[in-house]
């Protein structure tokens, strides 16, 4: 057993624990990784902290949402603790028994939360699942798939008319509707506000098992189709509480937020984090895209955060706003203490603007922190409780967490275990046996690696997805996730992101989108297509052949072709959480990727 330690960053922001990590070699190179830190089982339940804040601080915001007017509507920690145990009894009255399921169709708001709190207060599971399934075309017949899994009871919706449609599945139709309009034949949750709780209310809080399913994840579909993963109790507690080991809490946070609550990072990490430590969340209907990214900058503008939780894409069209909007850049950087990104690697030059405009508004350094996680794991696996520095750190695995590497060519594969990890998955005994190892770790199903091996402290990388990582023709492997990077890097932002192409080939080609605003920069024709502009091109060709000749053969790049078409969300070429589904794109626009290989190139295709 050995210890490795870098000494803990300085900064005027969050405290952070030291960079520490006791290392377990067994003799066929599996390593397993671990903190020192010592991690005691939470003996309490998230749900613990709604009357704690209510007695606690009654008057302070919990939840803002914009109403139809555009004006804030707010409600208390008082006022959630008085409707949670409204409706908990409501739903009690209605017929809830202890294990029944709640499915949640519609997105994040005020009433959401309540009903979700509520349902997990009397004992019955919250499943929140993504709106587009019953709102985009070809989405319902993943509902269905996710209905006939769950069977649900009682089913949430904020607007009975836009989700009408979802009526038209058996397993949903037969469940009791309560929603936050009016309509015949659905229950309205507003008469449901003035339900007086009693015993029955009382009994069902107190009696919580904290062993018990809390909600069920349903997981973005990057690798298949969704699977139902319970969440218990000790779950969710034991990540916030790993979390907090490592990065001292702040009392009272205030966040601006877009992530979705049927996504384990928006629901365990930003809105239980909120209500753990009495914060305020201020729901962001605006998304990490350029056609909704201007709520964000509108929210933005009205709030102070003093944390940020996003995506890399988030972050790319953040400083592009930042750079040119003061008054925006004073606001958001005023009492902002930290920004953390998850779900892909940023890119270099996304991470050097956040330290140079954070540095320049405030004359501090704020650090931005990266994590690790998965659905299974409520998400918490490993996260760099330091200001990073390098684009796709994954940290040191967090205090509790067990964290195994099997050695797979010049890589890991990962798998884990701790009080974090799921039971398994709903109704699918087959799964859960596969997703789990003769030693009870969790096969995470992504290859990562240290930055260093020399000095493991410095944390560790993502170098793809199990799923995702190819072979060429000559029997070399190809780690997506390093290259995707990499590129990124070296285009130096022009790239909004990419699709590895290769497989069984004799070499590496890209099909990748354009950043609109980086790439205008370089246009030679002001209103040219961007994707044929010969000034764009030319960037892009330059920049690939200087990268191309500081890297071996199995990472050259033959060829790039431009896509005009976004990834689409339902055709499942991206995650709710903005993550480009590689496998998808590549069978979905199989004829560009064959004009990329193609002997005779067409003006489609850049040769590099």
């Amino acid at each position: 057993m050995t210890l490795h330690q870098s000494p803990a960053v300085l900064s005027e922001g969050p405290q952070f624990a030291p960079r520490e990590i006791r290392i377990e070699k067994r003799t066929d190179g599996t390593l397993v990784l671990r903190s020192p830190i010592a991690f005691e089982n939470p003996q309490w339940s998230i749900l613990d902290f709604i009357p704690e804040w209510a007695e606690k601080a009654p008057q302070r915001v919990f939840l803002a949402q914009r109403g139809g007017d555009g004006e804030w509507q707010k409600l208390s920690y008082a006022e959630l603790w008085q409707r949670v145990q409204s409706i908990g009894q409501a739903m009690i009255d209605l017929g809830a028994r202890r294990g029944d399921k709640l499915a949640i169709l519609s997105s994040n708001s005020i009433e959401h939360a309540i009903v979700m709190f509520a349902a997990m207060s009397v004992g019955v599971v919250a499943a929140s699942i993504s709106p587009n399934y019953s709102l985009m075309p070809g989405g319902l017949a993943r509902l269905q798939d996710i209905a006939t899994l769950l069977q649900p009871s009682f089913v949430f919706v904020q607007d009975s008319e836009v989700y009408s449609g979802a009526r038209k599945i058996p397993e949903l139709a037969s469940a009791t509707w309560i929603a936050a309009d009016q309509r015949p034949g659905i229950v309205s949750l507003q008469p449901l506000y003035l339900t007086r709780p009693g015993a029955e209310f009382e009994q069902a809080f107190r009696s919580i098992d904290k062993e018990a399913a809390a909600k069920i994840l349903f997981t973005s579909g990057s690798t298949g189709l969704p699977k139902g993963v319970i969440n218990t109790h000790k779950m969710m507690a034991s990540s916030l509480q790993m979390g907090a080991l490592l990065v001292s809490p702040r009392e009272a946070p205030v966040q601006v937020e877009w992530l979705p609550w049927h996504h384990t990072m928006g629901s365990n990490v930003i809105l239980n984090g909120i209500l753990k430590h009495g914060g305020t969340l201020y729901i962001d209907e605006g998304r990490p895209v350029p056609q909704l990214f201007h709520k964000t900058i509108a929210n933005l503008k009205d709030v102070s955060p003093t944390a940020m939780f996003n995506v890399p894409a988030g972050y790319t069209l953040l400083c592009e706003a930042l750079e040119t909007d003061q008054d925006l850049r004073t606001n958001f950087f005023r009492q902002l203490d930290r920004m953390s990104y998850a779900g892909a690697a940023i890119s270099r030059t996304t991470l050097d603007k956040l330290y140079q405009l954070a540095k320049a508004a405030t004359g501090r350094p704020i650090p931005v922190m990266s994590g690790y996680g998965a659905t299974e794991t409520a998400p918490t696996i490993s996260t760099t409780h330091w200001a990073t520095d390098t684009p796709g750190e994954l940290g040191l695995p967090a205090p509790g967490v067990e964290l195994k590497l099997i050695p797979a060519g010049d890589t890991y594969e990962a798998r884990v275990r701790g009080p974090n990890v799921t039971p398994g998955y709903l109704g699918r005994p087959d799964l859960t046996s596969a997703a789990f190892d003769d030693e009870g770790f969790y096969r995470v199903g992504d290859t990562i690696s240290f930055i260093d091996p020399a000095n493991p402290g410095r944390g560790l990388c993502f170098t793809g997805r199990v799923s995702e990582n190819f072979k060429l023709a000559n029997g070399t492997w190809v780690a997506v996730g390093n290259l995707r990077a990499a590129l990124l890097a070296a285009t130096h932002g022009v790239l909004q992101d990419v699709v590895i192409a290769g497989e069984n080939r004799h070499s590496c080609a890209v099909l990748g989108w354009l950043n609109p605003v980086v790439a205008r920069k370089h246009a030679a024709n002001a209103d040219s297509n961007l994707n044929c502009d010969p000034g764009v091109i030319a960037v892009l060709q330059q920049s690939l052949r200087l990268y191309n000749a500081g890297v071996g053969s199995s990472e050259r790049i033959c060829a790039l072709t431009l896509l005009e078409e976004p990834p689409s969300l339902a055709a499942g070429e991206i995650t709710d959480k903005a993550y480009v589904n590689q496998r998808a794109v590549l069978i979905n626009r199989a004829a560009q990727m064959e004009l990329v290989y193609s002997s005779e190139p067409c003006g489609q295709v850049v040769v590099i």
